[in-house]
């Protein structure tokens, strides 16, 4: 079978190269946290260059720290050969600044050339592998995104779920920047700074400890404020975003009743809702960011006054005292820093657990442990004493029992929730059975693998979904591997090929949001062709030809009818026409069933069946 470029989605991999990621993020138990994300990726995705990093980072800001240090020694070297100048011994300050002070100003040169290199070494090496860890956790978290029950996709918005997996990779990436670049500088800084101190100027090291301890603290206790409002912002972003999308989605709607002013109006208290908790954060982080100038201001006047008085009392040299007062205003410029990073650190945070706590919630239903793949022969469905009820409290069906022969064409009738979609939808386990059990082929399909059961569906609905691309990809979606004649073979059959063609761009024609380009009739023709091209064994048919005129459908009909050779079809209708001449039509009412049998012996049975037939116009009832 050929594999080019003809025959797959625009910009997809060959066929064999078509598998689905590992669902790496799954926790069964509850949702991820931040942490765990981020030390997951480290540990699976990290490699060799994650750790140069860090060193990077600990060589840079040693070599910082140690910059006071060479400093106050060429200090002290050039108060020494002062002091022989001084004294008019010309030729020995010569020699001393050559053998003592020319080191240190060599040592000092040094510490500025290579600092910076290291510096622009380290940003470029975060960079790359931060946008690799983007990637990885993106693509993740939405592998793990689809894997939720469709209650999840009902519950929230699809704008507000692209949002929050786009602003987790994001906000991860940077929170684990911070951690192996930011912390590691910072570690380095007081750690080298109290070995540094200790040896020059022990008297001080009780001070440097105070700072560290009274910095920690303040630091510590704020931030657990600043984490609660910017998760406070996400929520509040979310929300926003998702009714800002939900509107753009549904512009033909708004335009169509005029109501643009109304949509600004239901946008407004979401933006204030935005705009509110964002004051709320930044000013806890204003006055965090206030608390730890003053904190490293305070430090750095005790220091440099008590290095002042230590060296006029003699107790400390002069380059002792450069030492302290640039390892204080060193600690005291990363403490400014620090404040801001702890607001970006701290927004990412909030940002990241809102997300994680609505993406990474366990899925709703998952494969046993021991789940096999379904293997389906001939594609019999039973039903036994089935019982389901929606989490509101309505019931749909108690006790419901229904057997489906292999082959058997089966049609679905009743009023609106008499619960025809709901059955369909437990047939595929879209909905956790909550007593009774569903077998294909005598397989219990809360036994089999997921995937492997969707695999042997194949569904035309009454709004068939069509993605934001090309004809080409929305047929071959239901097999990626399909050749261009399987494709042009299926649009026959679907009686779709003649429009494609005919537009321009053909098959490479992109159907714009939600195939507005198309007709109704034409995204439907379009998904029966999907169907065709997917050859499963299993067919369902949700209203299949609601959309199409009288001409269409009777062209589709035939197609269906091909379609529906050797295979198991449920075929949901109010359009009577369309099912009477399957092999048994199934009349529901409040999740019963009331009536079974042929469309003649049904009509003869003068009962429900009957009446919605006589009910009907123009073949709708």
């Amino acid at each position: 079978m050929p594999d080019d470029a003809s025959t797959r989605p625009n910009g997809a991999p060959p066929a064999a190269e078509l598998i689905p990621l590992p669902l790496r993020v799954d926790h069964p138990v509850g949702t991820v946290t931040p942490f765990a994300l981020i030390w997951d990726q480290v540990r699976r995705n990290g490699g060799a260059r994650m750790w140069i990093i860090v060193g990077l980072a600990l060589i840079g800001a040693l070599i910082d720290t140690m910059q006071p240090y060479i400093l106050g020694a060429l200090v002290n070297a050039l108060n020494a050969v002062s002091q022989l100048v001084m004294n008019g011994d010309a030729a020995a300050a010569t020699s001393s600044a050559a053998r003592e002070a020319f080191p240190w100003f060599a040592a000092l040169c040094a510490v500025w050339v290579v600092g910076p290199v290291l510096a622009r070494i380290h940003t470029l090496a975060a960079m790359t592998k931060m946008l690799a860890f983007r990637t990885h956790i993106q693509d993740e978290l939405f592998a793990y995104m689809h894997g939720h029950s469709p209650g999840f996709f009902l519950d929230n918005m699809s704008g507000a779920l692209s949002s929050k997996v786009r602003n987790a990779a994001g906000a991860a990436t940077a929170v684990t920047d911070y951690i192996f670049s930011t912390l590691p500088r910072l570690t380095v800084l007081f750690v080298v700074s109290a070995i540094l101190v200790a040896q020059q100027a022990p008297q001080f090291l009780l001070l440097f400890g105070a700072f560290a301890a009274v910095f920690t603290l303040v630091a510590g206790v704020m931030a657990q404020g600043c984490r609660k409002y910017a998760k406070a912002n996400s929520v509040a972003s979310t929300a926003y975003t998702g009714r800002f999308v939900d509107s753009l989605n549904n512009w033909d709607l708004v335009r169509s009743f005029a109501r643009q002013t109304l949509e600004q109006l239901t946008l407004e208290p979401l933006a204030r809702q935005e705009y509110d908790t964002g004051v709320q954060l930044r000013l806890v982080l204003f006055r965090m960011r206030i608390a730890l100038h003053a904190v490293g201001v305070a430090f750095l006047i005790v220091v440099v006054w008590w290095a002042f008085h230590e060296t006029v009392a003699g107790r400390i040299s002069v380059g002792t005292f450069t030492m302290l007062m640039s390892l204080s205003l060193l600690i005291s410029a990363h403490v400014n820093t620090l404040g801001d990073n702890l607001l970006q650190f701290f927004e990412h945070l909030g940002v990241l657990t809102d997300s994680l706590e609505t993406v990474t919630r366990p899925h709703e239903i998952v494969d046993p442990p021991d789940a096999v793949p379904l293997k389906v022969g001939g594609g019999g469905i039973e039903v036994r004493d089935l019982t389901f009820g929606y989490s509101d409290g309505t019931p749909v069906f108690s006790g419901l029992n229904l057997t489906i022969a292999p082959g058997e064409k089966v049609g679905l009738v009743g009023s609106s929730g008499a619960g025809k979609s709901t059955l369909l939808r437990l047939l595929r386990r879209q909905f956790r059975l909550q007593d009774g059990a569903i077998f294909v082929d005598g397989q219990d399909i809360t036994k089999v693998t997921w995937d492997s059961l969707h695999e042997h569906f194949a569904e035309v609905a009454q709004s068939p979904s069509v993605f934001h691309r090309s004809v080409r990809d929305n047929i071959i979606y239901g097999r990626p591997a399909a050749t261009e004649a399987e494709m042009i073979a299926a649009a026959k059959l679907a009686h779709c090929h003649e429009f494609i063609a005919a537009r321009k761009g053909g098959y490479d024609a992109i159907v714009g949001e939600k195939g507005m380009k198309l007709s109704g009739g034409e995204r439907q023709r379009v998904a029966i062709a999907r169907a065709f091209i997917k050859n499963a064994p299993i067919l369902i048919l949700d209203e299949a030809t609601s959309s199409l005129d009288s001409e269409a459908e009777h062209l589709i009909q035939d197609g269906l009818l091909k379609l529906m050779k050797g295979r198991t079809v449920i075929a949901v209708a109010h359009r009577l026409s369309t099912i009477m001449h399957l092999d048994r039509i199934i009349v529901l009412e409040q999740g019963r069933i009331v009536e079974e049998g042929a469309h003649a012996a049904l009509l003869a049975l003068g009962g429900t069946y009957a009446r919605l037939w006589n009910r009907q116009a123009g073949g709708f009832i």
